[in-house]
């Protein structure tokens, strides 16, 4: 399973509808093969559409649009929105289940608002839950 995280100077990006790349985390190989990929246009159905031809199962991200989050979500792809933190411990987060720390909080993004957009899932989602 592939989980994208946008990538900028090493922090997940704060807007997910202008970040410039995404590092591509498979998680069905052991070491967790890395490839950073550029995005290219900011338009919504050519980002969805990018993310699909990566085979992105997941996208972990700061601030998304209600729009292209739909569009992502329509395509297959769960959306982990308002998340912020180095790319790195966000990736190991997201596999140890543990993205819902406070931490990786967006400033401004209360833990509940976070839930509620979620699905009031309990935890975080792990890559286990997503296959």
């Amino acid at each position: 399973m592939k989980v994208a995280v946008p990538d900028w100077q090493g922090r997940v990006s704060p807007v997910f509808d202008v970040a410039e790349q995404v590092l591509l985390v498979d998680l069905d190989n052991e070491g967790g093969n890395r490839q950073v990929e550029s995005l290219g246009s900011t338009a919504p159905h050519q980002r969805a559409q990018r993310l699909a031809e990566l085979g992105v199962k997941v996208l972990v991200c700061g601030a998304i649009s209600w729009p292209l989050e739909a569009l992502l979500a329509s395509g297959g792809i769960q959306v982990i929105p308002l998340v912020c933190g180095e790319v790195e411990e966000v990736v190991q987060a997201f596999r140890d289940g543990t993205l819902e720390d406070e931490r990786f909080a967006m400033p401004g993004c209360c833990r509940k608002r976070r839930q509620v957009r979620r699905r009031h899932r309990r935890g975080g989602p792990t890559h286990e839950d997503i296959e």
